[in-house]
């Protein structure tokens, strides 16, 4: 395997609460002097790593550990890229064959818990994503359902100010004033984000969360629970009527499964740029289409995270959960030549028409 490859890295991703993860960016150019672009959740150095031992065993790529699938999404990317572009064809093409031209684009907005006032700055939040096109909105709201007897009191956390049938309907209010905000025709979630180490609450917060959440018609709740109670997530969502998903988290392949044999959830979320890329992503459907589990990939990521998705979500059937997950930062609006990620009346993504990922960065983001 000859390839020459670029490693660019970019300003870390701020996942909330202090959290930035490092990502990175592959320009990998074949023998030929074809180029294709790939993205990964990790750092230049262990990009390098991994592009080291795929040019001495190229069957590492889908047979590594968890740590270095990580950056072996960014060289699967690419390679789909290539072949997208050796074969003059869209990549969604080369997965099985494009159902759909558009795709639904959902928006995560992130604030802080808040008393739902008219006119403050959670409503003005919710009205500029309607302002901006989106037709779909996730809210994930910092310390929703926490609780928190230490030092910090900051509004939302489940100090002792409040009983917990206070908090719950200080909660329920919120969710309730973000439905009467938006409409009935702009779909609502909720992610809660119980991967983060310092989640507290517990089954029966997330079974009465989600009843007030069926009852305010909310497409899905994510990660209401932390990574490792499997078992609970299969209580909940064989309980629930409103789809619980999660899975950001997760990497190798058998932890798919494994969810999806347990119909722990509704919605499988990984990330193409963490799971192994694309040939991964197959996979996991196919292990998810198998146990009648739905796959929305977790999105916040990059501009060649973002195109891969939709080269992914392309190849679906179905409408209802076909959508990708857009995040407004520089890493999504800055890389490219053009924007072609412009949302249409109805919030969707109309797909680049190009080969491979149909995209090009701009020259100023070359090393």
């Amino acid at each position: 395997m000859n390839n020459k490859a670029k490693i660019i890295p970019l300003p870390p991703v701020d996942w909330g609460d202090g959290v930035e993860k490092e990502v990175v960016l592959l320009e990998l150019t074949s023998r030929e002097g074809v180029t294709g672009l790939g993205s990964a959740y990790t750092g230049a150095h262990q990009l390098r790593e991994a592009l080291a031992l795929y040019q001495q065993d190229p069957t590492i790529l889908h047979n590594a550990n968890a740590e270095m699938t990580i950056p072996m999404s960014a060289i699967d990317i690419a390679l789909w890229d290539i072949r997208g572009k050796e074969q003059n064809q869209p990549i969604s093409e080369l997965l099985g064959g494009r159902k759909r031209n558009r795709i639904l684009a959902y928006a995560t907005m992130n604030m802080l818990m808040t008393s739902a006032v008219s006119g403050d700055t959670f409503e003005k939040k919710l009205c500029a994503m309607l302002d901006q096109g989106y037709r779909a909105i996730k809210l994930s709201i910092d310390n929703f359902g926490h609780r928190d007897f230490g030092h910090r009191d900051r509004f939302g956390h489940r100090n002792s100010s409040k009983s917990d049938s206070e908090w719950d309907l200080c909660e329920a209010n919120l969710l309730k004033s973000a439905r009467t905000i938006v409409g009935k025709n702009v779909k609502l979630m909720l992610d809660v984000y119980g991967s983060n180490p310092h989640w507290t609450p517990d089954f029966d917060w997330a079974v009465k969360t989600a009843k007030v959440l069926e009852e305010l018609d909310y497409l899905w709740f994510e990660e209401p629970l932390t990574p490792e109670a499997v078992h609970d997530y299969a209580r909940l969502a064989q309980s629930s009527k409103i789809a619980i998903a999660a899975g950001e988290d997760f990497i190798l392949l058998k932890d798919f499964e494994n969810l999806s044999k347990l119909k722990a959830v509704n919605i499988l979320q990984p990330d193409c740029t963490m799971v192994g890329g694309l040939t991964a992503m197959q996979s996991i459907r196919s292990a998810a289409s198998q146990n009648n589990i739905n796959l929305i990939p977790h999105g916040w990521n990059t501009a060649v995270g973002l195109a891969a998705d939709l080269q992914f979500q392309a190849t679906m059937a179905d409408d209802k959960f076909c959508m990708v997950e857009v995040m407004p930062h520089r890493s999504i609006t800055d890389l490219l030549k053009h924007n072609p990620f412009a949302l249409d009346d109805e919030g969707k993504i109309t797909l680049p028409t190009g080969a491979g990922l149909g995209i090009a960065l701009k020259e100023n983001f070359r090393p």
